[in-house]
């Protein structure tokens, strides 16, 4: 009788895996989960406890850990250590000073990989602290194949799964804080510098509800995120991606269809969305309290922090 169940429950495995395989839709990503928001089901997975590397998809878990820890008033200096992370970064300097929920909104919007750096030593008093004791706290929530190597998914010896980041991410939007902060497209902080979401998803569909977007050449396209049709809600996470926002569509589509709630075929509009130059502002307040206006040459960018890996061409590969 055992027997018997488990092959009926392997032949539902392999069934649902041909499902995502050999359907009339195409999904370069090594491993993906589609879940029921509100239920935590998961719909349709391809490799879903495979481990790879997180890429900036880690930072869900970096501002979690930061939200039960730290108050969003808090004030956190600038370390030498923090600014001088590589891209993507929001270019802070040693000695400024800015609050939890500032760099919050960097480290979720603009990918700020100087920002988690500051994020962690304020929680932790270092950022290889930080990794230990967040690889032992996302573990306690459920991800037991997630191991965190820094706060920020730069390229190092860690890994997380497809299922482990849906879970994780469903867990995360259940803080009113963090659905706020992952939803916002676009927010200014101090001297009128303005960042701008990385998930494209919110500039181009009412379904999203925000997302965290990843790459590194080892880690190719992550992604972990939340849409909603009426009533219902799905969570997805892709790792290892070579077509990212067009991949992303095709599971959009597919957990929509797997809800009983079908969508129309979603355009391909995030591989060609333009947005205009602004200037981020150059003002800054430093340890002392003062207000300090930056040196050098002005920028003007779209917002702060670098989309380098966006496409996966451009030069600089880390974010």
């Amino acid at each position: 009788m055992l027997l018997a169940w488990w092959f009926c429950l392997l032949a539902t495995g392999v069934a649902g895996l041909a499902e995502a395989q050999e359907d009339d839709w195409e999904v370069t990503a090594r491993s993906f989960v589609i879940m029921d928001a509100k239920t935590g089901k998961i719909l349709l997975a391809h490799n879903p406890q495979l481990m790879l590397p997180p890429a900036s998809t880690l930072k869900v878990m970096t501002a979690m850990y930061v939200l039960e820890h730290l108050k969003l008033d808090d004030k956190v200096v600038i370390s030498p250590y923090a600014a001088a992370a590589p891209p993507s970064k929001i270019n802070i300097k040693p000695g400024e000073v800015y609050t939890v929920r500032e760099l919050l909104y960097a480290l979720l919007l603009s990918s700020a990989n100087d920002g988690a750096r500051a994020l962690a030593e304020k929680a932790c008093g270092s950022e290889e602290e930080f990794a230990r004791k967040l690889t032992q706290k996302v573990r306690q929530w459920g991800a037991y194949r997630t191991t965190l190597a820094n706060a920020n998914g730069l390229p190092a010896d860690h890994y997380t799964t497809a299922e482990d980041l849906a879970l994780l991410f469903r867990r995360a939007m259940q803080n009113p804080e963090f659905a706020k902060i992952i939803s916002t497209k676009t927010y200014e902080i101090q001297g009128e510098r303005e960042l701008r979401n990385h998930d494209r998803f919110l500039f181009t569909t009412p379904l999203a509800r925000g997302g965290k977007t990843g790459y590194t050449r080892a880690s190719k396209n992550t992604y972990v995120g939340m849409f909603q049709n009426g009533d219902q809600a799905i969570i997805i996470s892709m790792l290892g991606s070579n077509k990212k926002w067009a991949d992303l569509r095709a599971l959009i589509e597919k957990g929509f269809a797997l809800t009983g709630n079908p969508i129309a075929k979603l355009e391909p509009k995030e591989e060609h969305l333009v947005f205009a130059k602004r200037h981020m502002g150059n003002s800054v307040k430093t340890a002392s309290g003062k207000t300090t206006v930056r040196k050098g040459k002005r920028k003007s960018r779209v917002a702060l922090g670098s989309m380098a890996g966006d496409t996966g061409k451009r030069k600089t590969k880390r974010r």
